[in-house]
Order: C-alpha cells, then sequence, then structure tokens
C-alpha cells in the first residue's frame, strides 16, 4: 500500500516530534513526543511492512 519513500517519511515526522518535545520539556518531553507519534503514526507505518501489495493478494507476477 504505501512504499519506502513514504516510510522514510513517517519515521522522520516520528524523529522530528521526539526531538521537538525532547528540546521544549527534556525526557518527558521526548517521551510525550513518542506517545503521540504512536498513536498517529504507527497504524499507518504498521501497513508499509508488506513487501508488496499484490504479493500480499497473491496476483504478484515478479515475485
Amino acid at each position: 500500500m504505501f512504499g519506502r519513500k513514504t516510510a522514510k517519511k513517517l519515521d522522520a515526522a516520528a524523529t522530528a516530534l521526539h526531538n521537538g518535545g525532547k528540546k521544549i520539556a527534556g525526557q518527558a518531553g521526548g517521551r510525550a513526543g513518542d506517545a503521540i507519534a504512536n498513536a498517529a503514526i504507527a497504524p499507518i507505518r504498521s501497513r508499509i511492512n508488506e513487501d508488496c501489495t499484490r504479493c500480499a493478494r497473491g496476483k504478484c507476477k515478479a515475485h
């Protein structure tokens, strides 16, 4: 469903949330940034682990 570039962008967004929270409120802010990233980004990021959406459906001719 999503590709490698999307995964990198989502990971960068999660990192930015962590670093921004850490810069503002120290370790507690970093944990808060992680919590927000897990709530907002994790459901989308978990779908990226599939290699090929066609493979997942059994219709891929390349793999």
